[in-house]
């Protein structure tokens, strides 16, 4: 994609570069003109896939930070959801590999529905200061790898949002007076002010109706003005906590009164795909059913999972997951955050030759859903198969395995996975409205439904 970008920039080049040679009859100056202009594209094209630029998703800049988390502070599998004016909070946790603390500073950003930073200073939706100093940690004790666990219970007394909307949660550090980014999470502060009803079936259309999900559902705007509806509204449904699928381009089918349907045969649909994979690692002191053995080598745990397999084409299985997320949990000691151990986790996936035109990733919360060259897996010819190793903190993990097509942003899981209408997939609907002459979309709801607890 990067040769492609340089590629698509170098046209208007080409173009320029003949006008120039008309009014030069020697060539000298559109020949340099063209040097500096391909540096400058090339340069900009390595700046943006540089891994330290910040990018306006959930994102780890650091290779010393691991175990990144944002929730809701009552329940660890809460979503990253404010509701605007009430005193609920979300928690921020992380742990960095270093027996040495580092002053980390914590903000927010407001965007819009599409998650681009707004037009907006700072002091237009921040109450309080603009930034606030990461204070609270502990040193991990008695491990094998040393790190540093903290934490932040956020909106805080002297900063927080005065708008509703997306919202990104940005870790940072100076270093010579030059801010640096460390993390990125996104959250969602709500309103609630629209209704939302939603039903999710199995598809509509014959050919489909085993393999994927419809979300069809209903908007209650409870009196709320909502100038033009097909044009200020945006609407936003993701699975689990994919970011790399979402559908954004739905509007009313029909408007009657307050109720705007969404009811829908096509552009709502998602593979079902199957039920995630897990391994659990809460303990090292003995074996759980997807682990296949457990080795010290030297001074760090190593943890081999048992082989993985294609599973398009298998029949469905019922099990229990969490729909991608992962629980930090240490069942040989007391306090989970700062005795918990790192460990390096062998994952294994069986293939008989390696993929082209594309490459094949893990994918979950642990991974940020994102898909940065630390979870890609390289083909292990001596193996005969997709392998990897991570270091994690005990605990017990969900996890899938995507391709990612070359040039491509969305993955797809139902290619390794396989797909069945009888898994269970969590769905959350996000709704926005852009007020006529605004830079900001308002987040007036959002609504999560599981596919099997309707």
């Amino acid at each position: 994609m990067k040769k492609l970008l340089i590629y698509i920039m170098w046209v208007p080049v080409l173009f320029s570069c003949r006008t120039v040679v008309n009014n030069d009859p020697s060539g000298q100056i559109d020949q340099i003109d063209t040097v500096i202009q391909v540096e400058s594209i090339e340069n900009e094209a390595t700046a943006y896939y540089a891994p330290d630029r910040m990018k306006y998703s959930d994102a780890v800049y650091l290779d010393r930070i691991e175990s990144v988390q944002l929730h809701a502070s009552e329940w660890v599998f809460g979503p990253a959801v404010i509701p605007f004016g009430s005193d609920k909070k979300l928690t921020l946790s992380f742990d960095e590999l270093s027996d040495k603390t580092s002053n980390f500073y914590f903000s927010f950003i407001l965007c819009d529905a599409m998650w681009q930073p707004v037009d907006l200073m700072t002091n237009e939706y921040l109450e309080g200061f603009d930034e606030e100093p990461l204070s609270n940690y502990t040193f991990s004790m008695n491990t094998l790898i040393p790190y540093i666990h903290y934490s932040v219970d956020f909106p805080t007394e002297n900063m927080k949002p005065k708008k509703s909307g997306n919202y990104i949660l940005q870790v940072y550090y100076y270093e010579s007076s030059e801010k640096k980014t460390a993390i990125t999470k996104r959250f969602f502060v709500t309103e609630n002010s629209i209704g939302i009803t939603t039903d999710v079936k199995n598809a509509t259309n014959l050919e489909q109706r085993n393999y994927q999900h419809e979300i069809d559902f209903m908007l209650n705007k409870n009196g709320l003005e909502i100038v033009d509806p097909y044009r200020s509204l945006t609407v936003v449904v993701q699975q689990n906590g994919r970011t790399d699928n979402p559908i954004t381009t739905l509007k009313p089918k029909m408007v009657n009164g307050d109720l705007m349907d969404y009811n829908f045969e096509s552009g709502n649909i998602f593979d079902a795909n199957n039920e995630f994979r897990h391994f659990d690692a809460k303990s090292i002191a003995y074996y759980t059913d997807r682990i296949s053995s457990i080795k010290r080598i030297g001074n760090q745990v190593h943890v081999y999972l048992k082989t993985d397999y294609r599973r398009p084409f298998d029949r469905y299985m019922t099990e229990d997951d969490i729909n991608g997320r992962f629980l930090i949990k240490n069942d040989d000691d007391k306090n989970s955050d700062a005795e918990s151990e790192y460990v390096w986790v062998h994952f294994l996936l069986a293939y008989d030759a390696p993929l082209t035109e594309g490459s094949v990733f893990l994918q979950g919360a642990f991974t940020q859903w994102g898909f940065s060259e630390k979870y890609k897996l390289n083909y292990d010819y001596a193996q005969k198969g997709y392998a990897d190793s991570l270091l994690l903190k005990q605990g017990y993990y969900n996890y899938q395995y995507v391709f990612l097509k070359d040039g491509e942003t969305a993955a797809d899981a139902a290619f390794i996975e396989g797909r069945h209408a009888e898994a269970d997939n969590d769905y959350t609907i996000y709704v926005y409205y852009r007020e006529p002459g605004e830079v900001y979309d308002r987040l007036l709801g959002v609504q999560t439904v599981n596919s099997r607890k309707k």
